[in-house]
């Protein structure tokens, strides 16, 4: 009797098909995440400043900031569609769209760019929506400004990062009466 039992709750449960990762991307997409490296410094305290940034200029984004170890794990999340937004340095962007530097074994990854800060840059996926990257853009105006920062467009001459094609599109506009 105790056997049966307990087989008939473990059918139950593997049954119900219950995964953490359902959890995960029930998570992402009601967040934007913007991942950042532990090891660099500056990619983390731009990650929490764009992520706050879009989470009071687009509340329903429920932005934030998270950290991977390092700039290889940051490029993975981004590879595998873990994730969607990261902070890195130019020069680490440029390396894993060019397949090489600490990308070399992995091949190239194809990021976009849609706001420089100074030495870094705020990257996407190549299928990242075009809307959704012109709100992040035009959301992003005054800390762009204020920490050295420009539209990717214009700062990315001679950057092996192609600039999104949301960048250069006007964010959506929003109906007064509905809101949407």
């Amino acid at each position: 009797m105790l056997l049966r039992t307990a087989l008939a709750m473990a059918g139950a449960v593997l049954l119900t098909g219950h995964s953490p990762y359902r959890q995960w991307y029930v998570f992402r997409a009601r967040h934007w995440i913007v991942v950042a490296a532990h090891a660099d410094p500056e990619a983390s305290r731009l990650a929490d400043l764009v992520s706050t940034e879009l989470a009071s200029r687009i509340p329903e984004s429920h932005a934030m900031a998270a950290e991977a170890q390092n700039e290889r794990e940051v490029v993975q999340l981004l590879r595998t569609s873990q994730l969607q937004l990261a902070i890195l340095s130019s020069a680490t962007a440029g390396d894993a769209v060019r397949g090489s530097g600490l990308f070399r074994t992995d091949g190239p990854v194809p990021l976009r760019s849609l706001r420089s800060f100074g030495s870094h840059l705020l990257v996407t996926v190549e299928d990242f929506p075009a809307e959704r990257a012109a709100q992040i853009v035009a959301a992003l105006d005054d800390v762009a400004r204020e920490n050295g920062g420009a539209p990717a467009e214009a700062s990315t001459t001679g950057s092996p990062v192609p600039v999104h094609s949301g960048v250069s599109r006007p964010p959506p506009t929003q109906d007064p009466k509905t809101g949407q």
